[in-house]
């Protein structure tokens, strides 16, 4: 039995004993009126392993991001400002570049390496990936991101070597807000920031990632290092065992947010040296796109 069942128990025996020194034994009907009190009570209140949120609201941070309800929202943007996103200006240009001609892939089925260099060229800088000179798709895991997001999103498809845009594609690309809609809720959603990687457990980062998009919204205007978001999100959920909490910061930072392009990693030249690539702060694009109701 969890804490919060415990204290419900001990309330309810509490009420039981204080009804009968009155004289009364309470109805079933009762009890379970005074137990939904309670439950509602309890689901409504600020907890501090929540940085002040309720279960009700992790509920919906959780399950429903972007939802009515849920304290983190995805707003409405103007054109020009969504073009500063990195991952959609990314997509805009592939399906763009569909709009105009399919793309004939190359023998082992990936998109050709001039097209993946430009695709690179509008997100943010990788280490990992700068490191080759030659920008090819299996080395460049953001343009990977990217085609499975549209793939899988139904935006396009690919045929006999040949990827194209689908008539879904063809007319979300002249709705930015509504490509900007389904992607963000497919990459805080449906996206699984595990599939690269071989940490043991799947869910770490995968679990509450509207969670760690308010962290880095609330803690985020200076450098952090990253497992200072690592232990608020195991404080959150304390299933996952401490030893995951390199994969939550690479799979949060490194891979979603950074694809995304609303964090900057310590990981260029100038940053060479004792911690390299493990600081964190958010760039100011985040609180353009969501907007967030702060817990009490």
């Amino acid at each position: 039995m969890n804490e919060a069942a415990k204290e419900i128990t001990k309330l309810l025996q509490a009420y039981v004993d204080e009804q009968q020194k009155h004289g009364h034994t309470p109805k079933i009907d009762e009890l379970n009126q005074f137990m939904q009190k309670k439950m509602d009570e309890q689901n409504s209140s600020p907890k501090e392993k929540f940085q002040g949120f309720s279960p009700d609201q992790m509920f919906k941070i959780i399950n429903t991001p972007f939802e009515e309800g849920c304290p983190v929202q995805l707003r409405q943007l103007d054109d020009e400002v969504i073009r500063e996103i990195p991952f959609m200006a990314q997509a805009l240009f592939l399906m763009r570049l569909l709009d105009e001609k399919d793309l004939k892939l190359t023998a082992q089925g990936y998109i050709p390496p001039k097209i993946v260099t430009d695709i690179y060229e509008l997100g943010l800088r990788d280490w990992n990936t700068d490191y080759y000179r030659q920008k090819t798709e299996p080395r460049t895991e953001k343009v990977q991101v990217l085609r499975i997001a549209l793939n899988l999103c139904g935006f396009i498809k690919i045929r006999k070597g040949v990827m194209s845009l689908t008539a879904k594609g063809r007319k979300i690309q002249g709705d930015a807000n509504a490509l900007l809609d389904a992607l963000m809720h497919f990459m805080f959603w449906d996206f699984n920031v595990a599939c690269f990687d071989i940490f043991e457990d799947e869910d770490a980062a995968n679990v509450g990632r509207a969670y760690s998009l308010w962290l880095l919204h609330h803690y985020g205007e200076e450098w952090r290092d990253m497992d200072f978001y690592a232990e608020k999100y195991l404080e959150a959920f304390p299933g996952f065992s401490p030893s995951m909490s390199h994969a939550y910061s690479y799979r949060t930072f490194n891979r979603l947010f950074s694809y995304i392009g609303i964090c900057e990693i310590n990981d260029t030249d100038e940053y060479r040296g004792a911690g390299f690539g493990r600081r964190t702060r958010k760039r100011e694009i985040l609180d353009k796109m969501f907007s967030f109701t702060e817990p009490k």
